[in-house]
């Protein structure tokens, strides 16, 4: 028997192996549809993923020090990390939506290649104002995040779903580990005649391969007629809450919440380490390729069964407390292994409540609004990435490197209130 495509039919009892898709991609025959057609297309999504993930890797520690170069301040720093995330507030959600309703492939494809385009801006700017351009096109390809997590909705049952997500993260892991280290390398060893081009360009070269790779190999997952009846909500990005259940919107503030500090954790770290430890842009690629293995670790391997000896609840829960408490370390952070403790103790809580925040949302997301709900869940988390490095860029300027750290820990006990407050079931 040949299995039908799965863009394209449907296999179940009420029609009998062939037709129109017109129900939920469960069915009785599950674990023998998954096997066959879409544990492949998790494979795609992974390294497609991963791959343009090198290259946001290879990019991200050198921006500091790239911005730096052209005269910017501490703050004007922060506001390049928040423009990336503004243009992925406003788009994430209008593209999530979008896929609810033509599909995934197309907007997947569509955000890679402009990743790609930014990637060669910010190689060819040669101005503060181009650099911070070619961020805002980076920013709006990066929806191809929530676009790949809707594919493993897609592919994935509840149960299985941590895991899934965990494979998304696995990839930003493993892109974390390999970018840094070669946009170090590619920088060079002289801090006082770095090359910021070269990561660039190759950082380009990076996201062209995940197209090259997604357009050959990637099909579309959503099964026809499933969102059929998604709504078009036109261009306002918080447009589609008022159709979210409030177990979702809980889940998706938390997510506000952290990502809100850990984006100032990421952007604020070179900072802190030039000022700390004398660093630059080799030691803190390296140190970044090491939260990259923290990452890789635990959402590549640790999460699915720990997920299913504890939960993703309890997982989300004990994270936020370590986060918290890696957080509130950095205040007395004088010498390396302290600094190594803290990061291992940041990143490995990160690492947990990530896939677990992401598939909770999922699942407390009506299967027609996959799309729309993780959308929204990345254009809040971005929102968070876009208020977090204001915040912690004045802080850092204006009262001490410490104070930043302060605040978000005591933000993450807030945070970790809430979800002891109101999630408490397991499907959120």
């Amino acid at each position: 028997m040949i299995l039908p495509r799965f863009g394209n039919y449907q296999i179940g009892p009420e029609n009998s192996g062939l037709g129109p898709a017109r129900q939920s991609p469960v069915t009785s025959i599950w674990p023998k549809l998954q096997t066959l057609e879409r544990i492949p297309m998790l494979a795609i999504v992974f390294l497609s993923i991963t791959v343009d993930l090198i290259g946001f890797g290879i990019v991200i520690p050198l921006l500091p020090f790239y911005a730096a170069s052209f005269g910017a301040d501490p703050l004007a720093i922060a506001l390049l990390a928040s423009v990336f995330s503004i243009a992925q507030f406003i788009s994430a959600p209008l593209l999530g939506g979008l896929t609810d309703r033509v599909g995934r492939r197309k907007v997947f494809l569509i955000c890679t290649a402009l990743s790609c385009i930014g990637y060669l801006g910010l190689a060819f700017a040669d101005t503060l104002l181009l650099v911070f351009l070619a961020r805002i096109v980076n920013g709006i390809g990066a929806g191809k995040i929530s676009i790949a997590q809707a594919i493993v909705a897609d592919c994935t049952t509840p149960e299985t779903r941590a895991r899934g997500m965990g494979m998304v993260g696995a990839a930003f892991g493993l892109g974390m580990v390999l970018g840094p280290v070669l946009g170090g390398l590619l920088t060079g060893p002289d801090p006082l005649n770095p090359n910021f081009h070269l990561p660039a360009l190759a950082a380009a070269a990076a996201s062209l391969c995940a197209l090259v790779l997604a357009s050959l190999r990637l099909r579309e997952t959503l099964v026809l007629g499933q969102s059929a009846a998604a709504p078009r909500r036109g261009l306002n990005p918080l447009a589609g809450l008022g159709s979210i259940g409030k177990p979702a919107l809980v889940l998706i503030l938390m997510h506000f919440s952290v990502s809100y500090v850990f984006s100032q954790i990421e952007v604020l770290f070179p900072l802190f380490t030039a000022q700390r430890f004398n660093w630059h842009a080799f030691e803190v690629g390296i140190a970044f390729a090491c939260i990259g293995l923290v990452v890789l670790a635990v959402q590549g391997g640790l999460i699915g069964p720990v997920t299913r000896l504890f939960g993703e609840n309890a997982l989300m829960r004990t994270g936020l407390l370590g986060l918290a408490a890696g957080t509130l370390m950095v205040i007395w952070v004088q010498d390396l292994p302290m600094l190594a403790l803290s990061i291992l103790l940041t990143s490995a809580s990160f690492a947990f409540i990530n896939p677990s925040l992401s598939s909770l949302i999922s699942r407390a997301a009506g299967i027609d609004q996959q799309g729309l709900v993780l959308g929204m869940s990345q254009s809040m988390a971005a929102l968070g990435r876009v208020l977090g490095p204001l915040q912690g860029g004045w802080l850092f300027q204006a009262v001490s490197i410490e104070a930043p750290y302060l605040v978000c820990g005591v933000l993450l006990l807030l945070t970790l209130l809430l979800a002891l407050l109101f999630i408490r079931r397991p499907d959120a």
